[in-house]
């Protein structure tokens, strides 16, 4: 519940000591001040001076002006060399956002126009596919057509080839059987004789020599 110090402006700047704090003079005033440490709520306790954070405060900053203007001014420029390359980056950006944003705004506008497009070379693609199954679906089936005619036609061929020659050798044996039943020794000879006498005319001029000698062997045959 103490009342708070009153405010040190200038005893002390230098440090704490008490006992030359308690001497007389300007001088020990000015350089030391009382602070007992046993005793806070001593009355002659004095806070540090407020001369002493002013001239700190001017020290401090005459440092940091001497020895950081340099660094402080360089990285000062260099942020604000990174500071107008950020801000040209994000016009760029903005710009090209800008464009990107009026080529979709376009392309939105005219996005019918594509739909309709876009539906009208699907269809002719479409309809240019189906034509041209359907050329290569009828090349094909007439193609197997073709085949299956020739197929058939040499099934047939074979067939009636098969057919012929069962019918001609059912003829033949036919007839053998007819000609040796019917037949009669008789009829052989005179079959014998009329071929015999159609040799030369079928020989040419040399039929009467061969008829001589197709006598004397029918001669003797006889």
């Amino acid at each position: 519940m103490d009342a708070p110090h009153h405010v040190n402006w200038w005893r002390g700047i230098l440090a704490v000591n008490n006992e030359a704090a308690q001497k007389d003079g300007f001088l020990n005033h000015l350089l030391w001040r009382y602070n007992n440490k046993l005793d806070p709520c001593d009355p002659k306790n004095e806070p540090p001076p407020f001369l002493a954070s002013m001239i700190n405060f001017g020290v401090l900053a005459s440092v940091l002006y001497v020895f950081g203007r340099k660094p402080l001014r360089e990285a000062l420029v260099k942020r604000r060399q990174v500071i107008m390359q950020d801000i040209d980056t994000a016009s760029r950006l903005k710009q090209e956002a800008e464009r990107r944003l009026g080529d979709y705004e376009d392309k939105l506008a005219h996005l019918d126009e594509r739909l309709e497009t876009l539906k009208t070379d699907y269809a002719a693609q479409a309809e240019a596919e189906r034509k041209n199954l359907l050329v290569e679906l009828e090349e094909r089936r007439a193609r197997m057509k073709r085949d299956a005619a020739f197929r058939i036609d040499q099934e047939l061929k074979e067939a009636r080839a098969q057919l012929l020659a069962e019918a001609v050798r059912g003829a033949v044996t036919a007839a053998e059987q007819i000609i040796r039943t019917q037949v009669s020794s008789t009829d052989q000879q005179r079959l014998a004789e009329e071929y015999l006498g159609a040799l030369p005319v079928a020989l040419g001029p040399t039929g009467g020599q061969v008829k001589d000698r197709e006598g004397k062997s029918q001669g003797a045959t006889l």
